[in-house]
């Protein structure tokens, strides 16, 4: 297994891990192959997009996509969207890549990690890896619309 910075050959790689996730979980969410890219590339273009792979003999198996947010002091890193696939999760290999994301916080002298999640599975995830719940709160409104 190895850890790579983003590269752009694996935008395809990425979005079908994605869609993986998401066509496959609880949610009501399809992605299609071109929604999954245009959404990964929205993130892809934020300035100061860190994006990190995990590759097990240059197959892709799991992903991060961040980015670096202006702060008082320091900056922080928010973690937008971490994937992996369903063949590897419970095998530590998630928090092996959440452990490389921390050391290239630490490295850069950030002043920590930031990340969403309406999962409660990956929010028991991030709090093993001593996440701490915070005073703020993410809401959300859905509409339906009717065609």
């Amino acid at each position: 297994m190895k850890i790579i910075y983003y590269d752009e050959k694996y935008l395809l790689p990425c979005a079908q891990l994605f869609m993986n996730h998401y066509n496959q979980s609880q949610t009501t969410d399809t992605f299609t192959k071109e929604r999954a890219c245009a959404y990964l590339q929205e993130h892809i273009f934020k300035p100061r997009f860190v994006g990190f792979l995990l590759l097990k003999k240059d197959v892709l198996i799991g992903f991060a996509f961040t980015h670096l947010r202006t702060w008082s002091a320091t900056d922080d890193l928010h973690i937008d969207e971490l994937i992996m696939d369903n063949d590897y999760q419970r095998k530590g290999l998630g928090t092996k890549l959440l452990t490389f994301i921390e050391s290239y916080a630490k490295n850069f002298k950030l002043s920590g990690i930031t990340v969403s999640t309406n999962a409660a599975p990956l929010t028991q995830f991030f709090q093993k890896s001593d996440f701490k719940t915070h005073e703020i709160s993410f809401l959300y409104k859905g509409f339906k619309h009717t065609e």
